[in-house]
């Protein structure tokens, strides 16, 4: 069966003409550049390993498309992503490409900064400390502490070597017992005694310990 040029001849011009007009509408639309502060996202490391110290969090992305789009993208609609499925231990730099990062469609990717990032990476360790209790206030006028229980005594830690050999205890926070008159329980959330940015962190238990602290009226001396 043969079909002629004229066959449907006004919706092949209809969709000719619209092709045209999308073209042109697309062409003509503003180009322009937009900077994002990315989320990095160290992935795959294998489960021996663990990163050390500070890392690189964010990456500045700088992105060009219509401007329609530009608006249209937020920084929870982008990503970055590093593969530590082949690391190493030691001190690794990365360089950082347009590959790495995930973009919406009709955006391109411009410049990174930074271009390469440094990590240092360990040996993942763990290892048994025991919890202290910080307590803060007292009993009122009449009443001591008797001493406190803390359940479990000790948890186990884990993190890269070196940083989990300089955590000898984890604590409870601070409880406060003004006002106190009978025993007080409560739950805490064991936190590693390690410098701001340690990768140190509790691996068990998952939830917190019972601290149950013994209040007891003072004994009177007759």
């Amino acid at each position: 069966m043969r079909f002629g040029l004229r066959q449907n001849l006004y919706l092949k011009l209809f969709s000719i003409l619209l092709a045209i007009v999308c073209w042109f509408v697309v062409s003509g639309e503003e180009v322009s550049l937009k900077d994002f502060a990315v989320p990095l996202e160290y992935a795959n490391l294998p489960r021996s390993l663990d990163l050390s110290g500070r890392v690189t969090d964010t990456v500045a992305v700088r992105l060009r498309a219509p401007e329609p789009i530009l608006r249209a993208i937020t920084e929870d609609r982008l990503a970055a992503r590093i593969d530590l499925s082949r690391a190493v231990l030691g001190e690794q730099h990365i360089p950082l490409d347009a590959s790495m990062i995930k973009v919406p469609g009709g955006a391109e990717v411009v410049s990174l900064a930074p271009d390469r990032v440094e990590v240092m990476i360990e040996r993942r360790v763990g290892r048994e400390v025991p919890v202290v209790a910080e307590f803060a206030g007292r009993p009122p006028k009449g009443y001591e502490i008797a001493g406190h229980t803390i359940d479990p005594p000790t948890v186990t830690i884990e993190g890269p070597a070196s940083e989990v050999a300089r955590v000898s205890q984890v604590t409870t926070g601070t409880i406060v017992l003004n006002g106190e008159t009978s025993d007080y329980v409560v739950d805490a959330r064991p936190i590693p005694d390690a410098p701001q940015g340690s990768r140190v962190r509790v691996s068990s238990p998952g939830g917190a310990v019972r601290v149950r602290v013994e209040i007891r009226p003072v004994k009177r001396v007759s």
